[in-house]
């Protein structure tokens, strides 16, 4: 029998069963922070896949892609993937959605743990679970802090502070969302903007490493590093994320093709 995607990622980080809830879902959390937030294999996807349903990571695969060959997802296969692991560790949890500059763009996962309510979120620089009270909420990163602050019925409001800089990142709606209505949003995520560049990011000891198309950002508090890395790109994603070489080229092969495909329309409807 295959195994789920508890079993590779309790095998993978060597975890067990058996600590005391709130314990397990921390470790959980932590371990899994190191699978990163990464669209290469998503426009992949996109690009090779006819059908819609076939596109979509489902957690075996997201797992299977970060043993072997240390790829990640973005917010929705990973929302996704830690949802089974936790289900299958006996957590009661559900998918919420978050606004950013568009609406349900974003989503997470609360779990609850007898009356208490936590946001997890892999897709967006925590590694660790987040009380959901009607109190505001620091946690430390290796960047700087992520604020999340409650607004009116089950709405908060998450920030992320780096030196003194505040940006205000997206408005979490803490009521669960259908099964069927997330599969929704998740197909059309595949439309979004964000699909129309590379991008990478993972927390470090060194601090929050970002890559957008041949742009590498590393920001801990008030010190950014910011360097050009075109000439370079397959193997500098190889060495920060391990993912390997061939499956960078690819993601961007398919791009590039998209872009001049859609050049190509732009200047024949002028």
């Amino acid at each position: 029998m295959q195994p789920c995607a508890k079993d590779i990622f309790f095998d993978h980080f060597r975890l067990e069963d058996g600590a005391a809830e709130l314990d397990l879902l921390r470790a959980v959390v932590s371990h899994y922070a190191a699978i990163p937030y990464e669209n290469l294999t998503k426009l992949i996807k996109k690009f090779s896949n006819v059908k819609a349903d076939e596109r979509l990571r489902l957690p075996v695969e997201v797992m299977t892609g970060f043993v072997e060959r240390h790829t990640g997802g973005t917010c929705f296969s990973l929302t996704y993937c830690l949802g089974s692991i936790l289900q299958n560790s006996g957590f009661q949890c559900y998918p919420v959605m978050a606004d950013m500059k568009r609406p349900n763009i974003h989503c997470a996962l609360v779990v609850r743990i007898g009356e208490r309510r936590y946001l997890v979120d892999p897709g967006y620089l925590l590694s660790e679970p987040a009380e959901l009270t009607d109190r505001p909420v620091t946690i430390g990163t290796s960047f700087g802090t992520v604020d999340l602050r409650p607004r009116s019925g089950t709405r908060y409001d998450l920030y992320t502070v780096a030196g003194n800089e505040r940006k205000w990142r997206y408005r979490l709606k803490a009521a669960p969302v259908s099964k069927p209505l997330f599969m929704r949003y998740w197909q059309e995520s595949f439309s979004l903007p964000m699909m129309n560049s590379l991008q990478l990011t993972r927390l470090t000891e060194k601090g929050h490493l970002y890559i957008r198309n041949h742009h590498l950002r590393l920001r801990k508090g008030e010190r950014k590093l910011n360097e050009n890395i075109r000439s370079t790109l397959e193997m500098r994603i190889e060495r920060e994320f391990g993912i390997p070489t061939e499956v960078t080229a690819e993601a961007r092969e398919y791009l590039e093709r998209h872009k001049a495909t859609w050049d190509r329309r732009r200047r024949v409807s002028r």
